[in-house]
């Protein structure tokens, strides 16, 4: 597509931070302002199948635990529902806002939309959900202290500014992580082949999209697509594009913290179920 003489990319890569609260209708309006052709997530088919047949059993467990909790240890329900963690779980175990809306648009413009994630990774993290929502592990985050969900989002977003235009030195990746940015790549690729010039619009966590040492992101496996990378930013209208380009490298390393990843740790002596 040409503007003003000059090629825009047809992929865009839009970042978000998964847990946020406000996501869904922010999202919603930048689609259609957007109006991209071909839409995908990272979600994948395993996922969606889960949460669609087994989540409310999930969920109603999860009720009766805590319920069982605010009676036992007069914990009171103000306090367990604005527990970050707690509202963590109930977020698991919904359909993500980034797939939410992306298939409300889709459906409306009558568009592709592909969930293209890997269906073993979200397995083998599903696998724990059981732990998760246990009376013993809800207990457990409950005696932990509770950040505002809110100023967590702000915080993964300034940090996720930073890091796109100050790439980090090192990131560690592990073969799972290699895998996964290596499959989705290959399934964006594949749309952007199909929508023939037409603006194809990708959804998911901002650390894929850093710059990293080798070039093994999904943002540096599709750098010869020249995508425009963007963040669903708190409380702004997205409108700055960062497009392919050397950016000056900060000689730190930075640990990801993946939202929706479910982390065995231990504290205090509890063998916990967190999520990250």
């Amino acid at each position: 597509m040409d503007r003003g003489g000059k090629t825009i990319p047809s992929l865009l890569l839009v970042g978000t931070v998964h847990r946020d609260p406000r996501g869904g209708n922010k999202l919603l309006r930048f689609l259609q302002q957007e109006q991209p052709s071909a839409i995908s997530v990272e979600i994948s088919p395993y996922a969606r199948i889960f949460r669609a047949q087994r989540s409310a059993a999930f969920r109603a467990t999860l009720r009766e635990n805590l319920k069982r909790i605010h009676e036992e240890e007069k914990c009171s329900w103000r306090k367990i529902f604005s527990h970050n963690d707690i509202l963590g779980i109930f977020l698991l175990l919904k359909e993500p806002y980034e797939w939410r809306s992306a298939e409300t648009y889709a459906r409306r413009a009558g568009i592709v939309l592909a969930d293209i994630d890997l269906s073993r990774y979200s397995e083998e993290r599903l696998s724990h959900l059981s732990e998760l929502v246990s009376e013993e592990n809800l207990r457990a985050l409950l005696r932990l202290s509770s950040s505002d969900l809110t100023e967590e989002v702000k915080t993964h977003y300034n940090r996720a500014r930073f890091l796109f235009s100050h790439p980090p030195s090192l990131w560690p990746q592990g073969p799972e992580e290699r895998e996964r940015e290596a499959f989705m790549a290959e399934r964006i690729r594949l749309l952007v082949h199909q929508a023939r010039g037409q603006k194809v619009l990708h959804i998911g966590g901002w650390e894929h999209l850093l710059e990293v040492p080798e070039g093994v992101s999904l943002y540096g496996l599709l750098r010869d697509l020249r995508p425009r990378r963007i963040l669903l930013s708190e409380g702004e209208k997205p409108r700055k594009a960062i497009y392919g380009g050397r950016r000056r490298r900060t000689p730190c390393c930075f640990h990801k913290n993946c939202e929706k990843a479910v982390e065995k740790f231990s504290n205090r002596g509890h063998n916990l179920i967190k999520l990250q």
